[in-house]
C-alpha cells in the first residue's frame, strides 16, 4: 500500500474519528532512533508521561505538510487513536515518546486535539 492512498485513508476518517495534531521530531540513528524516514499511515507505540497514564498504545500518523519525515527532522503531524477510549485525556501540551518496541524513535508534544465534525 502506498503512503498517498494511506494518507487519504485516514484524511478521510478524520470526520468522523477527529485527531490529535502534534509537532514530531524522530531521533538520529545515533541518538538511538531510526535509520529511515517515515510517511503518512506510520504506526507506532505512543507513550505518556508516567504521571499521565502507564500504557502505550497504537496511533498510525498523517504528516501534514511534508510527504516523508527523515530522523532529526521535525513536522507537525496527525495521530488517530486506533482504541481512542483507551486513551487518557489528551490536550496541549501534552509530551508523548513515540516507540519502536522498547527504542524511543520520536518525541512529539501535543498543539491540539480536533473532535469529529460528524
Amino acid at each position: 500500500m502506498d503512503s498517498d492512498h494511506e494518507h487519504n485513508r485516514w484524511i478521510e476518517a478524520e470526520a468522523k474519528r477527529g485527531y490529535i495534531r502534534a509537532r514530531l521530531l524522530l531521533v538520529t540513528a545515533s541518538q538511538g532512533g531510526r535509520r529511515t524516514p517515515i510517511h503518512s499511515g506510520y504506526r507506532s507505540h505512543w507513550v505518556f508521561p508516567p504521571d499521565v497514564h502507564p500504557e502505550s498504545h497504537d496511533a498510525p500518523l498523517t504528516l501534514e505538510t511534508v510527504k516523508t519525515l527523515a530522523p532529526g527532522e521535525e513536522a507537525t503531524v496527525r495521530l488517530h487513536p486506533l482504541m481512542p477510549d483507551l486513551w487518557p485525556p489528551v490536550g496541549p501540551g501534552l509530551r508523548l515518546s513515540m516507540r519502536e518496541g522498547a527504542r524511543i524513535v520520536g518525541l512529539a508534544e501535543v498543539v491540539e486535539v480536533v473532535p469529529p465534525s460528524r
